[in-house]
């Protein structure tokens, strides 16, 4: 049971563009346990976050580390990237919302046991904003299915 955590620094949001993506591995799935979004701005301004299942797009970039919480653990063999030529679409369903403030407000979505969100092998799961343009920091705790 691999523990890996991704993490964003303070960033814009964009409506047309991925906060992040989540790209599982062609052989293994992944679990997510926590999604924290904050916002770091010093006016009050809405935003509304989405995660969503997504498919496609092209020209990945961008890629964040993926940092092992035990650092005796293989390395991930999924992907968490920023950019793309051509965004994935928000084609699947929609997972959760998320609506952090942008003057310090929080917004986490910390999962029970049974209730984390799967990610099957070459999946993807987008966050994205909906509305907002604020500026966040993201931090999620995922796990890597052996096998």
């Amino acid at each position: 049971m691999p523990l890996f955590t991704v993490s964003r620094a303070r960033t814009a949001l964009s409506t047309s563009n991925d906060l992040v993506t989540i790209v599982a591995s062609a052989s293994k799935p992944l679990r997510i346990y926590v999604v924290d979004i904050k916002g770091m701005d010093t006016t009050s301004a809405y935003n509304e976050v989405v995660m969503q299942r997504s498919s496609g797009g092209t020209g990945a970039g961008g890629a964040l580390t993926v940092a092992k919480v035990n650092p005796g653990s293989a390395a991930a063999s999924f992907f968490a990237y920023t950019t793309w030529s051509e965004q994935p679409l928000l084609s699947g369903e929609l997972l959760w919302r998320f609506g952090p403030n942008s003057n310090g407000g929080i917004d986490k979505d910390v999962v029970l046991p049974g209730f984390e969100w799967s990610v099957p092998v070459s999946g993807k799961v987008s966050i994205r904003s909906a509305a907002g343009t604020g500026n966040v920091v993201l931090n999620l705790k995922i796990e890597e299915i052996d096998g």
